[in-house]
C-alpha cells in the first residue's frame, strides 16, 4: 500500500519552521508496511490544497494531511478536504464540550472560533487529541493531523492502528537496515559493492552525511533474510570503512570498549572549539571515563596546558601533523584526540586552505595522526572534524590489544 502526504503551512515553505513531522510519519508508516511514494508542501492557500488533495487522491491509496486544522482564519485544511468531498462541516456536541473543558482547564477563555477546532467532514472519524485541542480526523481515504508535532505524534499511532485493522490488516511491514560508512568517497564505494545489489525487491541508496556515508536497502519483512546475506558480503568487501548499522553511534561504540578496557580519556581541541567534548558528554555514564575536555585555541594555550614547544609551533604551524601529534600526547590519559584545524570562512592559504584538519588519536603508548581536507562551511568543517576524530579513535581502539 502506498500513500502520499501534504504538509500544509506557508512556514514550511518559507524557512521559517522545519518540517520534522513527515519524518516521524515515514517512520510509522514504514512499521506497518504503507510506502511513500510522495510527498507535498503546500502555503496556507484554499485552492492550494484543494490541488494537492486533487492530485494526491488520483496517484495514490491514502492521503495524509498535516497542519491547518486550527482555530485561525489561516488554518484552511478542513475547509478544503470539505471541499473537495463535498461534505459539509459538522461538530459533535460531545467533542466541543471535551474542547471547552480542555480550555477551561487551562484557565483560557473559548472563544466562538474555536468551535472551528472541532469541525470534521460528514462521516469522518476522530482521532483523540491527549495533548492537544483540535483532534484528527479521518474519511473517505484521506486523514488529517494538526500541524503541532507533540499533538501528531500522540494522535497518528492510534489512526494507523485503526486504519490498517480496518482496511489492510495484512500488511507486510518495511524492512530498512543501514549500513553506516565512514572514510571512503562514495564513487569508490559504490564501485566495490554495486555487484551485489541486484534482487529486484530491494531498494538501494546512499545518504551522504557529515560523518560519513549511510548504504540504504529498502524492503519489506518477507525479505528480511536476502537483506542480511547482503549484508554479509558487504561487510566482507568494505569491513574495515563499516562503522556501524541502523541508528548506532560511533561514540556509544567508543563508551562501550572503554567500559570493557577501563580507559581514562580526554580531549583538546583547537578548530571544534568543545564541539566533541559536548558530544562525548552526551553519553549516559561516560563520567566514569572522560577527565577533561581542553579548548586550546591560541598557541600560547597548546604551550601552556599541553607543554608543546614554541619552536615546534614556529616551524610547522599550529596546523600541522606535527602539533596535532603533540597536543594529544600532552593529555594525561589512556586515550585521547586532538584537533587543529582552519574551519574558515577566512585564515586559508595555498599551501594550508579552509577545510584543512589535523587530529591526533591517543590509544596507550601508540599516538596517530589523520590529515583530511573538508568541504563545507565553518559549522560543517568543525562538525565533521569532531565526528572523525571518533572514528579514527574507534578504529585504534578496536585494533588495541
Amino acid at each position: 500500500m502506498k500513500c502520499i502526504l501534504i504538509m500544509v503551512g506557508t512556514e514550511l515553505l518559507n524557512g521559517a519552521t522545519l518540517d520534522t513531522n513527515s519524518v516521524f510519519m515515514a517512520e510509522e508508516l514504514n512499521k506497518v508496511g504503507i510506502k511513500i511514494d510522495l510527498k507535498l508542501t503546500v502555503g496556507d492557500s484554499l485552492d492550494k490544497i484543494i490541488n494537492a488533495i486533487s492530485f494526491a487522491k488520483k496517484n495514490t491509496d491514502l492521503v495524509i494531511l498535516s497542519g491547518g486544522l486550527g482555530a485561525t482564519d489561516d488554518d484552511l485544511t478542513k475547509k478544503a478536504i470539505s471541499g473537495f468531498l463535498n461534505k459539509k462541516l459538522t461538530v459533535d456536541n460531545v467533542e466541543l464540550e471535551e474542547l471547552k473543558k480542555k480550555f477551561l482547564d487551562l484557565n483560557i477563555e473559548f472563544l466562538k472560533k474555536n468551535h472551528k477546532e472541532v469541525e470534521k467532514p460528514e462521516g469522518a472519524i476522530s482521532i483523540k487529541n491527549d495533548v492537544g485541542m483540535a483532534p484528527a480526523f479521518y474519511v473517505d481515504g484521506i486523514a488529517a493531523f494538526p500541524g503541532v508535532p507533540k499533538e501528531l505524534y500522540n494522535m497518528f499511532p492510534k489512526f494507523l492502528k485503526y486504519y490498517t485493522n480496518k482496511f489492510c490488516p495484512s500488511l507486510d511491514p518495511i524492512y530498512i537496515k543501514d549500513i553506516i560508512v565512514s572514510g571512503i568517497p562514495e564513487s569508490i564505494l559504490e564501485e566495490k559493492i554495486k555487484e551485489f545489489f541486484v534482487e529486484p525487491e530491494i531498494e538501494y541508496e546512499f545518504l551522504v552525511k557529515d560523518y560519513g556515508i549511510i548504504v540504504r536497502m529498502q524492503t519489506t519483512d518477507t525479505y528480511k533474510n536476502t537483506v542480511e546475506k547482503i549484508k554479509e558480503k558487504i561487510y566482507n568487501s568494505i569491513g574495515e570503512y563499516i562503522l556501524g548499522e541502523d541508528k548506532e553511534k560511533v561514540e556509544d561504540k567508543i563508551f562501550n570498549l572503554l567500559k570493557k578496557k577501563k580507559y581514562t580519556f580526554s580531549v583538546a581541541e583547537s578548530c571544534t572549539g568543545g564541539m566533541l567534548s559536548s558530544i562525548i558528554v552526551g553519553i549516559p555514564g561516560i563520567s566514569e571515563f572522560f577527565k577533561e575536555g581542553l579548548v586550546t585555541y591560541s598557541n600560547d594555550s597548546k604551550i601552556d596546558r599541553l607543554k608543546i614547544e614554541k619552536n615546534l609551533i614556529e616551524r610547522h604551524g599550529a596546523v600541522s601533523k606535527e602539533v596535532a601529534e603533540e597536543m594529544v600526547k600532552g593529555l594525561n590519559t589512556d586515550i585521547g584526540i586532538s584537533t587543529t584545524g582552519i574551519a574558515g570562512p577566512n585564515g586559508g592559504s595555498e599551501e594550508k586552505p579552509v577545510g584543512l584538519v589535523y587530529i591526533g588519536v591517543k590509544v596507550k603508548n601508540k599516538v596517530k595522526s589523520f590529515k583530511f581536507n573538508f568541504k563545507g562551511d565553518r559549522e560543517k568543517i568543525r562538525r565533521k572534524t569532531a565526528l572523525h576524530s571518533l572514528f579514527e579513535l574507534y578504529k585504534m581502539l578496536e585494533e588495541d590489544e
